[in-house]
């Protein structure tokens, strides 16, 4: 560029990230892409469990969840006019962010709208039809009112536009990353029980016990490395790692020693630990739910089935217990995938974009 011309913009942006469990993941391979693209001036606001403003007992809503972080995202952004843009990672984060959103560009990253988010989880808590009705206009409101929304998936696409009038072109579908240099590992092994890895912070909607009741009647040799937050008791041949992140080198190791990865998960949206496991080069086994088939091709980087059918769980982990040839085949087709569809310096610089192009929006505005 010649001396004096014009210079690259900095963009000032505030990163207000929900912290907890497969968020936490998303968060760190966002803070690594920003590290390298010198334009962004970011500062980050991590809202964890516990953190929240307010006590369940000063105010009823406060028991909710999302109402409640919602609000410490708010106290923490107070001063906003610093920022020519924010990214909120959830919507949970957004609610009580409208005034907010007025005056600063914006885009909210989701992974599975509310609407979505009850129709995947079954068993999902709701605290009554007046604080859901208060959040369900909220949430619609915050995503409208936001420059633009950013879908994981399809999935979550579709209802962004169909159930909360979100304009199509203010939804474009951007796909998290993971680093897949990092999870490549070399041949898989023949020989030897089938190393089964399951990672889930909560083992039960993760479908942990569905996948014990599927080893129990195995008809091969099998051990099962678990990767939990929850309490899970162990055996001679189920490892349970409780004391695992997303950094730790042990974790990775599991992910290079594993012949195959399960996670026959009840309520979910994309689950970031199937996008690693494919990266590893691992034939997957999950469910049909949620923005998973979006992931996963049936067939050919692994085998789907339906929520709580353990009958299809235990057939297909015989399956591929009987053939290593298929796991190395549908393994290499999973890590093809990975690297086509879920490459962090791909889709990590892709997020950027659109969180520039919302600044410049509101630049050409003021």
């Amino acid at each position: 560029m010649p001396e004096g011309g014009p210079q690259p913009r900095t963009y000032r942006a505030g990163f207000v990230m929900e912290y907890t469990i497969g968020h936490v993941t998303f968060t760190k391979m966002l803070q690594r892409v920003v590290e390298r693209d010198p334009s962004v001036r970011a500062e980050w606001f991590l809202i964890e469990p516990g953190h929240e403003v307010w006590p369940a007992t000063m105010f009823p809503f406060s028991a909710n969840y999302s109402l409640s972080v919602s609000a410490s995202a708010a106290r923490l952004v107070g001063l906003a006019a610093r920022f020519d843009v924010l990214f909120m990672h959830t919507q949970t984060l957004s609610l009580f962010l409208g005034p907010v959103m007025g005056r600063v560009p914006s885009v909210i990253s989701v992974d599975g709208t509310p609407i979505n988010i009850d129709e995947a989880y079954p068993l999902h808590h709701k605290q009554g039809r007046q604080v859901e009705g208060v959040k369900r206009r909220l949430v619609g409101s915050s995503f409208r009112r936001a420059t633009y929304t950013m879908p994981w998936s399809r999935w979550c696409a579709r209802s962004l536009v169909d159930d909360y009038r979100v304009a199509p072109r203010r939804a474009p579908i951007v796909r998290p990353g993971t680093d897949v240099e990092k999870w490549e590992v070399g041949p898989r092994r023949d020989g030897g029980p089938l190393r089964v890895l399951f990672v889930g912070g909560e083992f039960a909607r993760k479908g942990g016990p569905d996948l014990l009741a599927a080893l129990a009647v195995l008809e091969a040799d099998w051990e099962c490395d678990i990767v939990t937050k929850s309490e899970v008791p162990g055996s001679e041949r189920v490892r349970v790692h409780r004391d695992l992140d997303q950094d730790d080198p042990r974790l990775a190791a599991l992910f290079g020693a594993a012949d195959v990865f399960v996670l026959p998960t009840a309520g979910d949206a994309m689950p970031l630990a199937i996008i690693e496991a494919m990266a590893a080069g691992l034939a997957v086994v999950s469910t049909r739910i949620a923005a998973v088939p979006e992931v996963v091709d049936d067939g050919a980087t692994g085998i789907l089935i339906n929520p709580g059918d353990v009958a299809a769980l235990a057939d297909a982990l015989k399956r591929l217990a009987a053939s290593p040839q298929l796991r190395r085949e549908m393994g290499a087709a999973g890590r093809r995938r990975a690297c086509e569809l879920f490459d962090e310096k791909v889709n990590g610089p892709r997020v950027l974009e659109l969180v520039k192009t919302a600044a410049d929006e509101g630049a050409v505005r003021r």
